[in-house]
């Protein structure tokens, strides 16, 4: 049964099996009513019937409130017979919990829902002393098996108390949301812990929470099918496309890695001035300077790049690092190549996300863009500053399809710049190390005459 969350049903490989009761866990704010709101409307939308129960005293509008900034909540739904909202007040629960779990059954019967949310779960029963605790969500959790629904319990739990609890034993499945600090900011992940009866993909799954609901980034972002290209596109620097090959092949992804000073955001800049000449709209994807300063820099190497941007064939998105979410940022960028028509995309410089996120994190959101501008049919182009450990230097290529490496070598009386093509996949590429400059007109590679 879908999850009605199309990501989510593919880290679940599917969905969840029906009827199944699943727990969704994780501290306050997390997500957790978000995930499951969005599962039951969704559903709703598609004459599903389905069920909304709420221990939280909480009067139907101010659900509408705190729900209604999100798309797919749909309040014309709760007159339409497919949801229907049953709360439980106080007064309910004071009768007895047995009373409420057989007023709840009688709802059942009678609605006969296809999926049902109960949230929270643990308020239901707090009262109780462990043992009774224990036994009363045994029998629920064996009676949710006999009505014939998916069934979505919310509960609040830090992981350590997820692990002592025994809702974690009785679900069929748990979904453990977190909110968890990396470098100074939060980062949403989702994980699941438990699917009885059928695989799933393990692992913490970054996502954001927008308009649209639940976003998981890896699955999101990125097309089931990457188009192929065998033609090849000009760097705009004519060294370049000779050391290359005669070019980058189209929809593929190439890293430039540099010092500060070698060269990367110039030659990044005049790959966009290329394709946007060349009728290729493009994006200049930047975290250090500001678009007054990116044309500027433009302009001051031969690439007068105004006019373009004020056309809109060159496209410039400027975000510090203050402001930065990587995976809300991942999404902006999603729609304006969906909307602009982007071609060419140039990132400068990856270095910002390993001072947002865990190392880890960081290498897995470079690839997943890589992914999802080759996803998109876009010609990418990124650079990165080497990490240096006891003098050596160490790069990472994330996966990329071409690794260009800028460096300087110090000679007596001045300092001589070089390019290397370090690898190139589906293709032969000059190997050598070559010298080049930077002058007015952009990038001058000085190549062997025989080349």
């Amino acid at each position: 049964m879908s999850s009605e969350i199309h990501a989510l049903d593919t880290i679940l490989k599917g969905g969840f099996p029906k009827p199944s009761a699943i727990l969704v866990a994780g501290p306050a704010g997390s997500g957790k009513t978000t995930l499951a709101m969005q599962s039951i409307f969704n559903a709703a939308e598609k004459n599903e019937k389905c069920m909304y129960v709420t221990s939280l005293n909480e009067p139907i509008s101010m659900v509408n409130k705190f729900m209604s900034k999100l798309n797919f909540y749909n309040i014309s739904l709760l007159s339409s017979g497919s949801m229907n909202y049953i709360p439980i007040g106080t007064e309910t629960l004071d009768k007895g919990i047995y009373t409420f779990m057989w007023n709840l059954e009688e709802s059942i019967e009678k609605i006969k829902p296809d999926r049902i949310v109960i949230d929270p779960i643990t308020t239901i029963g707090s009262t109780l002393d462990e043992e009774a605790k224990r036994r009363f969500y045994y029998d629920l959790f064996l009676r949710m098996k006999k009505w014939d629904a998916l069934v979505i319990a919310i509960g609040e739990f830090t992981g350590d108390e997820l692990l002592k609890s025994d809702l974690s034993h009785v679900a069929d499945g748990i979904i453990y949301l977190s909110n968890d600090e990396a470098n100074k900011r939060r980062v949403h992940h989702l994980e699941v812990l438990k699917l009885r009866g059928q695989g799933y993909i393990s692992g913490k799954h970054p996502f954001s929470i927008t308009e649209e609901g639940i976003i998981l980034h890896r699955q999101e972002l990125t097309e089931m099918e990457i188009p192929h290209f065998t033609d090849r596109v000009s760097t705009g620097i004519k060294g370049l496309d000779i050391m290359t090959g005669n070019g980058v092949i189209r929809g593929t992804s190439t890293l430039v890695t540099g010092g500060s000073g070698t060269g990367k955001t110039t030659i990044g800049t005049q790959f966009i001035a290329e394709g946007a000449r060349a009728e290729e709209p493009g994006m200049i994807v930047s975290f250090i300077e500001s678009e007054e300063q990116t044309l500027t820099n433009a302009s001051s190497i031969g690439h007068d790049i105004r006019d373009l941007v004020s056309s809109g064939a060159i496209k410039v998105v400027c975000t510090s690092m203050s402001a930065l979410e990587a995976g809300e940022h991942a999404i902006h960028l999603r729609s304006i190549i969906k909307k602009e028509n982007i071609k060419r995309i140039f990132v400068d410089d990856v270095n910002v996300f390993s001072d947002l996120m865990t190392p880890l994190d960081a290498k897995d959101h470079i690839k997943l863009l890589s992914d999802m501008f080759r996803s998109n049919g876009v010609t990418s182009m990124f650079t990165q500053r080497p990490d240096s450990i006891n003098g050596m230097h160490f790069i990472e290529d994330y996966g990329m399809d071409t690794s260009v490496l800028l460096s300087l070598k110090e000679e007596e009386d001045h300092i001589d710049k070089t390019i290397t093509v370090m690898k190139m996949h589906r293709s032969h590429h000059d190997k050598g190390i070559r010298k080049f400059e930077i002058r007015d007109s952009g990038v001058d590679i000085m190549l062997p005459s025989s080349d």
